[in-house]
């Protein structure tokens, strides 16, 4: 249902970005966002000089559906 982005490394200069929020947000190393990608666009405008490590952990619906788990609904607003 989320995903989880995870933010490594040097690159304190990191900015997530969620258009559909019209919000750039600080991205430091050790921030942990867990957000519905599949209802809000996102991405990292940019990163500075420094080193950096992103994990983004998401499920596929397809391994719902081999487990017959039920997915949780999306919200509506």
């Amino acid at each position: 249902f989320y995903d989880l982005l995870v933010s490594l490394g040097k690159a304190n200069q990191a900015i997530l970005d969620l258009p559909d929020l019209n919000a750039e947000l600080g991205y430091p190393p050790g921030t942990m966002v867990y957000i519905a990608g599949k209802v809000l666009e996102n991405g990292v405008l940019g990163w500075g000089d420094d080193k950096r490590i992103v994990i983004a952990y998401f499920v596929k619906d397809k391994v719902y559906d081999k487990q017959d788990i039920p997915r949780p609904s999306f919200p509506i607003k």
